[in-house]
């Protein structure tokens, strides 16, 4: 539901409410199909709206603070810069939000799925776009002006069960009842029409009304949530959740998204960390396997008893047989009445020097034996590693566990050289989490753990934050400054979760620099701290 009609009528008024009367700060571009519009409220404050096009995991959301990168940042349409914004609002019919300027100009995010784009209009015609600005620049840009709103024709519906009834008989017999469905309910899509026949007790025209009325109202006034269902990434809904379902309700549509993109971007990460280390398991259970084959059809063990047996049959021989050619024929004093045992010899020795070379062979064999004994059981040993970590990358069914995989495949033994294993010792092992693509939060796992990392591995410009009055994991957030409000936020609700005040409504979380810190030598595990500001946070999992 991400770019349903109804999501983004209702995040247009959130917007609108915040918006209205505020600025334009400016446009930009850090990440590829990703453009960020920052504003300054009338209250003075700095959000910005991060719109995600041709993606279907991601749609938009908002992000408080000012967080613009000084590399790698395209800057988009900058004569647009601190005009005013007088509105934000829905298109009575269709999927386009537009952001009214002060100068005549507005900003449309046209969310039509993998047509996502942002453009630029002025009195009904495209003047740039964010995607395929030369082929839309001059071009009329289209709106469904003329259309009855959606909501204006669904309340109709909803209130009068006979139009409801006229417009699906007329909707004709000949076709699927989803599909007639679809073509005379404005707004709605596929998924709002399963979910209609589902919760209709037939397909009586009646029963289908009633269906319909109940969604109707459910969208009109909805109950934004994020599901998490074990092995599914994270789902959006403007619904209630059903019973037993693990969900994370919120009082606005926008809240709702924010939640739903920062659950959404760690699923990812976590997903593409588990594929890559997928690959690197599998490259080297290739190799293993590869190894343990090619010594399969080789025994050492064979080789050193049949050349000690050959040095027994030649000593056996000595004064009654000379070499002359590359082999000798010897009777066989293992089983006397079998025929005699052609030995390879080497012709520049004696029949007692070759017999001498062969039991020197089949000591080293003997040895060889050995030692692949010895490689086969190690190998063997880090297969059974490599595939059980493997079984625990398919198993895990949830961020969480496949986090927890992830760092048991960091640390489960294998071959490492000296110098990686120096520099794995040396790294902190502290729990992480992403906040963004360059901001990470680092959780303390015990008391020592936290001192290690407020003062061992934190810097003096990294984020410090921890539960007020109230124990729990030290938190450090690296790659964020303190203008960065909305991941700042982000990471105070993990803290809070990380402490003895998780179950609580709202918990007070302490926000500060880690220069700004120093330790308590009375009293071993605390701090004291010289500059702090305090969140209040509701307590959200990671």
């Amino acid at each position: 539901m991400l770019r349903n009609y109804f999501t983004l009528y209702h995040a247009a008024a959130e917007l609108h409410q915040r918006l209205a009367g505020g600025y334009l700060f400016e446009i930009h571009s850090q990440q590829k199909n990703e453009i960020t519009l920052a504003f300054i409220t009338p209250e003075g404050e700095h959000l910005q709206l991060i719109v995600t096009v041709r993606s279907p995991r991601f749609s938009l959301f908002t992000r408080e603070g000012l967080n613009r990168k000084s590399r790698n940042t395209a800057g988009i349409m900058s004569h647009l810069n601190e005009r005013q914004i007088t509105g934000v609002v829905i298109s009575p019919a269709d999927r386009q939000m537009s952001f009214f300027l002060d100068d005549g100009h507005r900003l449309v995010l046209r969310m039509f799925s993998a047509e996502t784009n942002m453009l630029l209009v002025r009195d009904g015609v495209i003047v740039d776009a964010f995607k395929d600005g030369r082929k839309l620049e001059n071009t009329p840009f289209a709106e469904k002006s003329d259309d009855v709103p959606y909501f204006r024709a669904l309340d109709q519906l909803a209130s009068d069960a006979g139009v409801f009834r006229q417009k699906l008989e007329a909707s004709g017999s000949d076709e699927a009842l989803d599909q007639r469905l679809l073509s005379m309910l404005p707004g709605f899509d596929r998924k709002l029409v399963r979910r209609l026949l589902a919760i209709a007790e037939g397909d009586a025209p009646e029963q289908l009304h009633n269906a319909f009325v109940t969604i109707f109202y459910e969208l009109a006034s909805p109950t934004p949530c994020v599901i998490e269902k074990p092995g599914e990434p994270p789902a959006f809904s403007l619904f209630e959740p059903a019973a037993g379902e693990e969900a994370v309700a919120f009082e606005s549509v926008i809240e709702a998204l924010n939640h739903y993109s920062r659950k959404m971007y760690r699923y990812q990460h976590v997903q593409e960390r588990a594929g890559a280390m997928r690959r690197e398991l599998a490259s080297r259970i290739g190799k293993l396997e590869k190894e343990l084959n090619a010594s399969a059809g080789h025994d050492p063990e064979e080789v050193s008893r049949r050349n000690e047996r050959y040095g027994h049959l030649l000593t056996g021989a000595i004064g009654t047989v000379e070499p002359s050619s590359g082999t000798v024929r010897v009777p066989n004093l293992f089983e006397p009445g079998s025929p005699d045992v052609v030995i390879p010899v080497k012709t520049g020795l004696t029949i007692q020097e070759n017999a001498a070379w062969y039991f020197t062979q089949a000591t080293k064999n003997r040895k060889k034996a050995a030692a692949q004994k010895l490689r086969h059981a190690e190998l063997q040993t880090e297969l059974d590693d490599l595939q059980r970590r493997v079984a625990g990358l398919d198993e895990a069914d949830s961020p969480d566990r496949l986090q927890k995989a992830l760092e048991s495949g960091k640390s489960s033994g294998s071959r490492t050289s000296d110098k990686s294993r120096t520099a794995k010792e040396k790294t902190p092992r502290f729990r992480t989490i992403p906040i963004t693509d360059n901001i990470t939060l680092y959780i303390g796992k015990n008391s020592a753990n936290n001192e290690q990392l407020t003062f061992g591995f934190a810097k003096p410009d990294d984020i410090w934050l921890h539960a007020r009055g109230a124990s729990g994991s030290h938190c450090i957030l690296k790659g964020a400054a303190m203008h960065n409000a909305s991941e700042i936020r982000r990471a105070a609700e993990i803290a809070a979760w990380h402490s003895a005040a998780k179950h609580s409504e709202l918990a007070p979380v302490i926000c500060t620099q880690k220069k700004y810190l120093k330790k308590d030598r009375k009293t071993p595990g605390n701090v004291i701290i010289e500059r702090e500001q305090v969140l209040m946070v509701k307590p959200i999992k990671e």
